[in-house]
Formats: structure tokens, C-alpha cells, sequence
């Protein structure tokens, strides 16, 4: 039988992230998280906490929870691949929204889109010069009925800033896509600025 004999000649590290980014994700109805979750791989999300909200639709047996949890890396291994990527965000437990504020790094820019927030947009924040050296980002992503006040106020007690993705409301999977891809080209646009 014929083959081929290969020989590893050099070895090369894979390029390190510029931003770091954890996505914090309210648990949708059906399998919209699939589709969340290829596309926050393809966006550079190094780690996804799914959490039950207030408002989920949602609310599974215990005993389902490590299935979907699997059925999810298993998601984010297979979008890795596709897009080229050489790591795969890690795929967390799933749990409720105040173990979800307990369970995000301590370090970087805690960010909660909220329809209801009127004074601050998003792209103010990420243009704001107190930010402008900040390479971690903590984005938390609501259910179909969106966050309660009440949740708002615990997770600003929790360092985050409640900001507005503009005048529409979006679903679900669309906010989460957009806030990815919004940061990613305000960081672009500022890293560019800065080498220009």
C-alpha cells in the first residue's frame, strides 16, 4: 500500500486575540442559541454564558441542562473549524442571571444593551477616550421579553453600563450579532486611528 510520508518542519503560534470578549447570553426560545452561538464564533467570542432571565421563555428540567450545554460546544467546535479559527470559545454552564453577574471576569467593560435605556448608545461608550486601551469586554444579551428594571439595577450594582443599540428593537439573535459586530468595528476603527 502507497502512502504519503509528512514531516513537521516548523511549528508557529497561532496570532493571540486582540480583544477579549465574553458574551452573556439569555437563553432563547427554540434553537435560536445555535445560530447565536455560530455566529458569536465567527464574530471572535472567547466564551458564552447561557442564563435563564426573569422574562425566558425557556425553563428546562435540570437534568437537560448538560445535553444542551454539550449540544452547544459541540456548535461552537464545528463553527471554529468553518471560520478558520484556531481556539473555540468555551461554552458555560447554564445558569440563572445573578450566578451569570457572580461568573463573568472581573476585568474589562460590562456592557448590558436595555431597550428601555435612552441616555446612553453604545457607540458613545466605546468612543469614550476612558476606554480607549480596553481589551476586555463582558456583553450581556437579554431574552425574547427583554430584562426587568429590577435586572437592570442588579446588574449596574454589578459594574455594568446599560446602553442602547439605537431606536428599533431587535430579536434576540439579532442584538447579539449586532452588538458583536458594532464592537468589532469600533475597536477596529480606534486600533486603525491609532496607527494611522
Amino acid at each position: 500500500m502507497e502512502g504519503i510520508d509528512l514531516e513537521i518542519t516548523d511549528r508557529y503560534a497561532a496570532p493571540a486575540a486582540e480583544i477579549h470578549i465574553t458574551l452573556c447570553q439569555a437563553v432563547p426560545k427554540a434553537e435560536k442559541m445555535d445560530g447565536i452561538i455560530r455566529h458569536a464564533t465567527e464574530l471572535g467570542v472567547e466564551r458564552i454564558i447561557p442564563f435563564f432571565a426573569e422574562r425566558s421563555v425557556p425553563h428546562w428540567e435540570p437534568e437537560r441542562l448538560p445535553r444542551k450545554r454539550e449540544r452547544w460546544q459541540k456548535i461552537a467546535v464545528e463553527a471554529s473549524r468553518q471560520c478558520g479559527r484556531s481556539d473555540i470559545p468555551e461554552i458555560g454552564e447554564i445558569v440563572t442571571f445573578e450566578r451569570m453577574l457572580r461568573a463573568v471576569p472581573e476585568s474589562g467593560l460590562r456592557l448590558i444593551p436595555w431597550e428601555e435605556e435612552t441616555t446612553t448608545r453604545i457607540s458613545t461608550v466605546l468612543r469614550d477616550p476612558a476606554w480607549s486601551g480596553m481589551k476586555e469586554f463582558i456583553l450581556v444579551i437579554g431574552p425574547e421579553g427583554g430584562f426587568s428594571a429590577e435586572e437592570i439595577e442588579l446588574a449596574r450594582r454589578a459594574g455594568f453600563l446599560s446602553v442602547s443599540l439605537g431606536k428599533r428593537v431587535l430579536r434576540v439573535e439579532t442584538a447579539s450579532l449586532a452588538l458583536l459586530a458594532i464592537l468589532q468595528y469600533e475597536i477596529g476603527a480606534r486600533e486603525t486611528e491609532s496607527t494611522a
